[in-house]
């Protein structure tokens, strides 16, 4: 009845600790940034939670319950960003057509749960780019500055909740996107300076390595912190004592160990991409 113990959902020690948790540092973070600022909170982004059930290893839905403690501090204009290989379903059905919340989510089009159609806005508060496999930075990059930027510029947000997931990383084994991770780094550069208050959370990520890298930059770049040509060796040791063991994980290339920075992975922009954000474009706000 409540999803558990199926489709994702498996039963574990910290099933309820671990999403409560969460849930409730996304609730505490909003409560401190009621009067403006930047949270990253990484263990947060559990997009997928439904209200009666859970769904896609998310049993609480804690962007949801940070958002609802940003309206409860008397906000009404918050933009959710979320740009997780998987569409962000539970916080679109969540503010469907609650003018306070505006949700757009950037997801690979045939990944689960393959909602998040390009024309579902979901009584007007939401906008769904769904891109076909391969998004490389420069793509990423044209999806900021084209759309992502001039929707924030013009909803002018009290807050923006930012839903990084890093599942669109190269070497992530779950989707087909070729990111690196400066290309996401840049959308949090550019979206946390937006509005007065921002909430970062993590989301998908599924290889160990990518995660600790890319986390670590979004942590970088939220506070102004130079990120290093080359790690120091305490930095290097932690990643090389990760252990992975999932089904189709690969050994990872040695710069993953040495670096933080992927090299930029850009290429030709898709016409099929210019042509779904100018048809997103035409939604308007």
């Amino acid at each position: 009845r409540f999803g558990l113990g199926k489709n994702g959902n498996p039963i574990y020690p910290e099933i309820f600790r671990r999403p409560a948790t969460a849930a409730g540092s996304s609730v505490m973070a909003a409560n401190l940034i009621k009067d403006g600022g930047i949270i990253h909170h990484p263990a947060g982004g559990t997009h997928h939670g439904l209200r009666d059930r859970a769904s896609g290893f998310c049993y609480f839905n804690d962007p949801v319950l940070g958002i609802y403690a940003l309206l409860d501090s008397g906000l009404d204009r918050v933009l959710y960003v979320d740009i997780d290989a998987h569409h962000g379903d539970g916080v679109q059905i969540a503010f469907a057509e609650d003018e306070r919340v505006l949700t757009v989510s950037i997801h690979q089009e045939d990944l689960w749960p393959k909602t998040g159609a390009i024309d579902d806005i979901a009584g007007g508060m939401a906008r769904n780019l769904p891109m076909p496999g391969g998004m490389h930075d420069d793509e990423m990059r044209f999806i900021l500055f084209e759309y992502l930027i001039p929707l924030g510029l013009s909803v002018a947000p009290q807050a923006i909740v930012l839903q990084c997931g890093c599942d669109t990383l190269a070497e992530d084994p779950l989707s087909r996107q070729l990111l690196g991770n400066q290309s996401i780094w840049e959308v949090v550069g550019a979206m946390t300076r937006l509005a007065p208050r921002s909430l970062v959370l993590g989301g998908g990520g599924y290889s160990p390595y990518g995660v600790a890298r890319c986390w670590s930059g979004v942590w970088a770049t939220i506070n102004g912190i130079e990120i290093p040509d080359v790690l120091p060796i305490t930095a290097e040791n932690i990643l090389r004592v990760i252990k992975w063991a999932h089904s189709r994980g690969r050994q990872p290339a040695s710069e993953l160990f040495t670096t933080l920075a992927d090299p930029w992975r850009g290429g030709a922009i898709r016409d099929e991409v210019r042509d779904r954000v100018k048809r997103l474009r035409g939604y308007g706000v």
